[in-house]
């Protein structure tokens, strides 16, 4: 309700505003023989009007003398246009000039009528209509509408405006003509933003790759680092969970470090951390700019691996439009093994004691199997614990309202969201409120003033149980065991109880705040044309409760009669709080110059910036609370394992950033750009560092030689050299640190002895990238088919890291960490672009792909260590482990091959390459069988779109490879701790016998010695492709919403992740290594609703 009343306050305040605008515009001129178009050109540049008119009907050589000082801008254009026949309209911030042309009557033959529109169906102002071969001519009114009379049935009309493509049409007798007009790709340069600023793209020296509102709305994610996959190339973007609120991991052309290096993240212009960029509402973001190369380096010291820019929406001139979308989805896991039933699970433990040697029939072993009647009544009683504990289905809810307008002397954009997702098991509930306000003020004509309100709100609630933990205990329970008792009551196995833990264990709830205002000034400095001064200042105030209560329950075993013969209790009360309050501030003051003279194009950049930081955490726990009724700190019991804690925090930076940017008839362009950058983490002596980068650019579509191509739009080549930095490296390591250690006893007393943290380094600094670029751009046929490629060679050197390693044990000391390691990245991107138009059909393809591979150039490792446990010249992450060669097929020929210590495998079991053929497996066996790792070095995307009259559709294929994942625990092993269950490809593939092909070890129970090592044998190939987003969507019509007051109205159906291609046995192809112990991706199916008003 305050959002409906704050947006109509503003709403009938702009219409006032635009109306007595119009009317009060005042113009001072003093001129004297001059032309009407240079002094049109000066009323436009002391007002926001814009002129519409057409060249035949104005004459802007006749030269006149005005001279008004401070009055009406009606009057003025009387005195222009005096004794002319001029005739002028105000429509909103355009001034439409005409005359009454007369047509003799026999040459009017018919009427024409039409409406202008452009490709989003939003009418274009100000077109000109004119007849072809004639002088009749009109220009359309606020509607796009227009009227226009011609001479015959047969002519034909020009419809243009600047900036679109012209358009010839033959005329309809009795028909209202609809014209769609095309942008012109030659005229429209698309503007990119860039690190404190914008560029027109066609003269962009950097690599930098965008995405645009209408792409991040079609994924209606929830949060903004999954919608980055498969989109821009260069980037890496994976989600290795699906847990709600939870992002994805995102880096920008790979690796180049083994330390923390994140991407820095900038929302209108201030730096963010990742957490916050995740939790923006898409639906506010206007667009997504990617710096990969030396045009990054203006962030200095935080720029290493790569920046991403957000740029919210701002108010747009016009009357307040309205818009509200829901979006309802259904999740599922998109894959998840299958685990065995009681059957089936006896069945294979019995095949696994005998595999181990114990017989059935001997009575000494039968009490190890399962016999007859247990194997019978497993066919028809089977505990489904997953079933039991999870979900099939659960429901995520996204709403966001949003207002849109403004005037020429205010503009607006308000939007409020709300997202709610519950989760795949009972205890989950996840909200977020985000509330965003950006409004622009013209003061005058020199200074503009902008605001931006923003806050976030979000509870996570969660029972005490960890998500990774309570899908182990699913794993650990035998299809065997009941899960209640007879009384409903939860059944005694012995361990942890799944559902009880879901259930009865207690709750986490987890509540962040973060609010953020933003003042900016701009302002143009008078007597110097192209001098801006622009200020920004940031507040940020963010608070994080967290409340941990961990309550016991109980399991139970019922006797014959049905009463309690045993009650076994799991955990105790323990309650833990912690909050955490802190607040930011960022000031930003910069200086802008741009100049023309003649050809010659030049602008400057001077940026002076400060940030600061404070915030303290302080938390306390409890245990033992008589009772679980009051969950608070002051209900605990009295004993001595009460605790509190508290820590501050503290951050501070400087930087000074300059750019210099020059082209010559857009043909050649060049850009200098540094940083001087200071961090609060280092000593005084080393807390400065200068980042410096230069690009360059040719312009070939411009040159003379190059116009015998008519169909090339553009062509350019581009290059780029840079030193970038990373500060992420752990603050204050220059000073001695120490921390509370055991107690001893003085004087018969204990006292607490205080340690010391090691060695400081005071010449700690941060870590360095050179980084070089080199780029190629192609459009052709008017942005029919567009091409981007760039190589790109990456150098980090003064990698933060300790050379314990290489110390003999015998040192006694931690050494400190020091600047030292170098690592290398190569790597190219390509990314292709087709749009076409055939009739009413529109269609867009777009594909990217990306390739980065690092290699490590100095890194510590021991004397003597084995040469696939050398880091030097191998990949970050690169697989170092046993070679499975297969299955042994027999038991002579498991007892005469090589094999580990204490063990004797036989046939089914895995067979290891002894490496080094000294008859024994061990660790000197292993080697590099893989460069590869987790993070994939192939990024690719394929993005698809269409529309044909209300309908449209949308899908993104997205896909990694050069990747693997190392399987291990319960996604390798059988019957784990002699009772857990097991994935059923396990048991669907596994040796026997009669399935000497198979592609599992024979059955085993439980903890087989040699088949659970980390070996080729459980290393899989990680490649995949997946459906990322489809989305099928219809607009109702225009005519149709018209006569109930609507805009727009389209409704839609989609999904994500619906499906993939890929080697994961049973798992989400963007799963990580190790077992079925993880919250597993979300598939989702979604329908919603968009509406406009």
């Amino acid at each position: 309700m305050k959002l409906f009343i704050i947006c109509l306050i503003c709403s009938v305040s702009i219409t006032w505003a635009t109306e007595v605008y119009a009317q009060q515009a005042m113009i001072s001129i003093d001129v004297r023989n001059q032309t009407v178009g240079e002094i049109l050109e000066e009323i436009e540049s002391q007002s926001d009007f814009d002129f519409f008119f057409n060249n035949k009907h104005v004459d802007l050589s006749r030269r006149v003398s005005v001279s008004v000082n401070n009055s009406n801008i009606f009057q003025v254009l009387k005195e222009v246009f005096a004794g002319t026949g001029v005739k002028f309209s105000v429509l909103d911030k355009k001034i439409i000039l005409s005359t009454d042309i007369l047509v003799p009557e026999q040459d009017k033959k018919m009427k024409v009528s039409g409406k202008v529109v452009d490709r989003n169906d939003e009418p274009v102002i100000g077109a000109t209509i004119k007849e072809e071969d004639g002088s009749v001519g009109t220009v359309t009114d606020i509607e796009g509408n227009f009227t226009l009379s011609v001479s015959s049935d047969k002519a034909m009309i020009n419809v243009s405006y600047i900036g679109y493509q012209p358009q010839l049409v033959k005329v309809k007798e009795g028909k209202t003509l609809k014209v769609v007009l095309e942008e012109d790709t030659k005229l429209l340069d698309e503007v990119v933003v860039v690190g404190y600023g914008t560029q027109k793209k066609v003269n962009l020296t950097g690599s930098v790759a965008t995405i645009s509102s209408k792409d991040i709305a079609e994924t209606h994610a929830s949060n903004t680092s999954t919608l980055l996959a498969g989109r821009l190339p260069g980037v890496i973007s994976m989600a290795a969970n699906g847990f709600p609120g939870q992002g994805a991991s995102v880096l920008i052309r790979g690796k180049s470090s083994w330390n923390d290096a994140p991407v820095l993240y900038v929302v209108d212009g201030i730096q963010v951390n990742k957490e916050a960029f995740d939790a923006i509402n898409i639906d506010e973001i206007e667009n997504i700019s990617v710096l990969k190369d030396a045009s990054a380096a203006v962030y200095g010291s935080r720029a290493a691996n790569g920046v991403i820019l957000v740029t919210t929406k701002r108010g747009e001139n016009g009357r307040p439009k309205f818009s509200f979308s829901t979006n309802l989805g259904i999740s599922t896991p998109t894959a998840y093994p299958e685990l065995l039933n009681a059957y089936e699970y006896a069945t294979l433990w019995n095949e696994a004691q005998t595999n181990m040697g114990y017989d059935i029939n001997n009575s000494s072993d039968a009490h190890l199997f399962y016999n007859d009647e247990q194997i019978q009544k497993a066919r028809t009683e089977s505990s489904d614990w997953f079933g039991e504990t999870f979900k099939k289905h659960s429901l995520n809810q996204k709403y966001n309202m949003s207002v849109n307008g403004g005037s020429d002397r205010i503009k607006y954009f308000m939007s409020l969201g709300y997202l709610h997702d519950e989760g795949m098991y009972d205890g989950i509930d996840y909200k977020r409120y985000n509330l965003r306000a950006n409004i622009d003020a013209k003061i005058n004509n020199y200074i503009n003033v902008r605001l931006d309100l923003e806050g976030m709100e979000s509870t996570l609630e969660q029972p005490q149980v960890a998500s990774a933990s309570l899908f182990e205990y699913v794993v650990r329970r035998s299809p065997l065991e009941k899960i209640y008792n007879a009384d409903g009551s939860y059944y005694d196995m012995g361990s942890r109880h799944p559902v009880a833990e879901r259930d009865d264990s207690g709750y986490k709830r987890n509540k962040k705040n973060n609010y953020r205002a933003k003042l900016g000034f701009d302002i143009k400095i008078p007597y110097v044309d192209g001098l801006k001064f622009n200020a920004l200042f940031s507040y940020v105030r963010g608070a994080n409760h967290s409340k941990s209560f961990l309550t016991p329950y109980s399991l139970y075993l019922l006797g014959d009669d049905g009463s309690v013969a045993n009650e076994r209790i799991f955990g105790k009360t323990s309650l833990s709080e912690e909050m955490y309050i802190g607040n930011n501030m960022t000031s930003t003051l910069t200086l802008t110059y741009n100049k023309k003279i003649k050809g010659h194009s030049m602008s400057g950049l001077l940026v002076y910036e400060q940030f600061e930081s404070l915030g303290s955490t302080l938390g306390a726990s409890r245990t033992n609370f008589p009772f679980t009724s009051i969950d608070q700190l002051f209900a605990g019991g009295d004993d001595e394992e009460q605790s509190n804690w508290g820590t501050p925090a503290q951050d501070a930076r400087k930087g000074l950033i300059g750019r210099f940017n020059y082209d010559y008839k857009g043909k050649y362009l060049a850009e200098f750009s540094f940083r001087y950058d200071g961090s609060l983490k280092f000593h005084p002596d080393r807390r400065w560092g200068f980042f410096p980068s230069v690009s360059l650019g040719w312009r070939l579509s411009e040159e003379a030689f190059m116009k015998k191509f008519s169909n090339l739009d553009n062509l350019k080549v581009r290059g780029s050299y840079g030193i970038l930095g990373n500060d992420a490296v752990g603050g204050w390591q220059w000073l001695t640190n120490y921390s509370f250690g055991n107690a001893y006893i003085f004087n018969q007393a204990p006292i607490k002895s205080i340690v010391s943290g090691g060695i400081p380094n005071v010449d700690l600094t941060w870590e360095k990238t050179a980084t070089f670029n080199f780029g190629v751009d192609a459009s052709i046929y008017k942005g029919l088919l567009a091409v981007e490629a760039d190589v790109f060679y990456k150098r980090t050197y003064d990698i933060l890291g300790s050379r314990n390693a290489s110390m003999p044990q015998t040192f006694g000391a931690t050494l400190p960490s020091e600047n030292y390691g170098i690592v290398k990245v190569k790597g190219f991107e390509l990314q292709v672009k087709h749009d076409n138009k055939i009739g009413d059909f529109r269609y867009h393809v777009g594909g990217n792909v990306s390739w980065s591979r690092n290699k490590v150039i100095e890194k510590d490792y021991a004397a003597g260590a084995e040469p696939w446990n050398i880091p030097v010249g191998k990949t970050m992450g690169y697989r170092a482990c046993f070679v499975a060669l297969g299955l042994f097929q027999s038991d002579e020929e498991a007892a005469a091959w090589p094999r580990f210590k204490g063990t004797q495998p036989t046939a089914g079991d895995v067979k290891y390459a002894d490496l080094n053929n000294d008859g024994i497996m061990d660790e000197r066996d292993k080697k590099v069988v893989s460069p590869y790792s987790n993070t994939p070095e192939i990024m690719f995307g394929l993005n698809l779109s269409a529309s044909w009259k209300g309908f449209d559709f949308s899908a993104l294929f997205q896909g990694a490879a050069n990747r693997n994942v190392m399987l291990s625990g319960f996604a390798t092993q059988m019957f784990i701790n002699g009772a857990s269950n097991l994935p059923k490809y396990l048991y669907e593939d596994h040796w026997t016998p009669d399935n000497r092909d198979a592609r599992y070890p024979k059955a085993w129970g439980p903890d087989h010695p040699s088949n659970n090592k980390s070996s080729t044998f459980w290393l899989i190939n990680g490649n995949y492709v997946r459906l990322k987003n489809v989305e099928l969507g219809y607009s109702i019509s225009k005519d149709l919403l018209s006569r109930v007051g609507v805009d727009r109205l389209r409704i839609y159906v989609g999904g994500s992740n619906l499906f993939s291609i890929d080697h994961m046995p049973g798992y989400d192809p963007e799963k990580q290594d190790g077992g079925p112990n993880y919250y597993p991706q979300q598939r989702v199916f979604n329908m919603g609703v968009n509406i406009t008003f």
